[in-house]
């Protein structure tokens, strides 16, 4: 049984024990987290398959999942050039992204869960390749080299009088 459901403006294709790479979701690591926009849900069988679509979304429907890891994605560069007028931007951008391990769907009459041991099996082979968020960047301000080597210099100083103090 897999579902289509709508997360972060995007439809993605689930079924119970798979990880999926989404837009961030609000919630700690280890939470759980339901989505009721569930577009699409079918149930195969031997013969066919038993398809339900909704409009826009089926009612009763639910995808339950468990928030693995959290950060930030690979960086995307972009650049803006115009060929012979001197005019080049670079830019960078990481979109923050959430690693979700789906647990169960239902489509409000049939339910499919992963096992405990499937589970387990899962989360021993999982690894994110997301990165933490760190510190923002400062731009330099104009004159700051001028602002390091006095305030270096008044260090140094401070530390040689707190020397000299201990020495008497």
């Amino acid at each position: 049984m897999y579902a289509v459901i709508e997360t972060g403006g995007k439809q993605v294709r689930v079924q119970a024990g798979d990880i999926v790479q989404i837009e961030k979701l609000a919630g700690e690591v280890g939470s759980k987290v339901t989505f009721d926009k569930v577009l699409f849900v079918s149930t195969p069988s031997e013969t066919s398959s038993e398809i339900t679509l909704g409009q826009p979304y089926i009612s009763n429907a639910k995808v339950e999942v468990e928030i693995l890891a959290q950060g930030r994605g690979d960086k995307v560069t972009i650049i803006k050039m115009k060929r012979r007028k001197q005019y080049r931007r670079t830019q960078g951008h990481r979109q923050e992204q959430t690693q979700v391990l789906v647990l169960g769907l239902s489509d409000g009459a049939k339910k499919t869960e992963i096992t405990a041991a499937d589970k387990k099996v899962k989360l021993a082979k999982f690894f994110t390749n997301l990165k933490p968020k760190g510190p923002a960047s400062q731009t330099k301000t104009l004159g700051s080299r001028k602002k390091m080597t006095a305030a270096k210099k008044a260090a140094s100083i401070a530390a040689k009088g707190t020397k000299a103090k201990a020495k008497k």
